[in-house]
């Protein structure tokens, strides 16, 4: 009797993880952008200050839910729709994406270990849970490290697609820019009310 796994199986599965892998890692860079979108830089900070008991909740909140969904993407728990689960099925069965070195890939995670180990202290003593014990985060997650490691996820994503099915994913949505819209109207708003 074979015990081997059914073929059909296993293009479903990998195809599933995969799609809801791709769909966090959507979800991180949309939280990513509005948290880019909503630092106060000199373009808006008089809005956000002018906002700030809704605007520095919802910047905190879009960090909190970016940290969890790339701590999702990269979880090493076995039934995690995460790249780990995604390379652990190229390892049992290469030829879901046949042009896909996982070796290299794992080495490429690597370089962005500061930014994973921020991510992961943060997870740990601040978004999952709060550890008291803890009173100044000595990793903090910077913006430039954890854009340049989403990028790469991204591109990583794209890679695998692209050697699986031929295609690649835009990683946007159609209203990317709504965060700047609206601080340019609240802007906009603020200038009218004092003419």
């Amino acid at each position: 009797m074979d015990n081997k796994p059914n073929t059909d199986d296993t293009l479903k599965e990998f195809e599933n993880v995969f799609e809801i892998l791709q769909k966090q890692l959507l979800a991180a860079s949309v939280h990513f952008r509005i948290w880019e979108q909503l630092w106060p830089t000199e373009k808006v900070v008089d809005t956000i200050n002018r906002y700030k008991g809704f605007f520095q909740p919802t910047r905190d909140a879009h960090l909190d839910r970016l940290i969890i969904k790339v701590s999702d993407i990269l979880s090493n728990e076995p039934n995690a729709p995460s790249f780990y689960r995604i390379f652990k099925m190229l390892g049992r069965n290469p030829n879901l994406a046949p042009d896909i070195n996982v070796r290299e890939i794992k080495k490429c995670l690597r370089k962005h270990k500061k930014a994973l180990e921020a991510i992961k202290n943060y997870r740990n003593t601040r978004v999952a849970h709060w550890d008291t014990s803890v009173k100044k985060l000595n990793k903090p997650v910077l913006f430039g490290d954890t854009k340049q490691m989403l990028e790469e996820l991204k591109a990583i994503s794209n890679r695998i697609s692209a050697s699986h099915s031929n295609r690649i994913h835009a990683f946007r949505y159609i209203e990317q820019a709504d965060t700047t819209s609206l601080l340019e109207a609240l802007k906009r708003n603020k200038l009218k009310t004092r003419s």
